[in-house]
């Protein structure tokens, strides 16, 4: 009996800002990590699974690494604590030019 091979995680070269809104929106957990999400009304920064209130598309940033949105001015949201994420850790590579913005 052979099984089938998971599906691969996408990586964060490979986000646009449509899979970033769609993951955001849904909580997707298949990418908690890949990318953090700032929000420029609040200052705050969050996983992609975080459970407050999803802010408004024109309001939101997203970006490689918690430290690289913590660079930007961003605070860590105090839910979901996206500094504590997997790659969410100072010095996470990023693969592409950000922010990206949403719309």
């Amino acid at each position: 009996m052979s099984s089938l091979p998971a599906p691969a995680a996408p990586s964060v070269a490979s986000l646009d800002p449509r899979v970033c809104e769609r993951a955001r929106l849904s909580r997707d957990p298949r990418f908690d990590g890949l990318f953090f999400t700032a929000v420029r009304s609040t200052g705050i920064y969050c996983r992609p699974v975080c459970p407050a209130p999803a802010p408004k598309p024109e309001n939101v940033d997203y970006y490689p690494s918690a430290a690289a949105a913590e660079s930007a001015g961003f605070r860590p949201c105090l839910r979901c604590r996206p500094e504590l994420a997997p790659g969410g850790a100072p010095g996470a590579a990023a693969t592409r030019p950000w922010p990206v913005r949403s719309s």
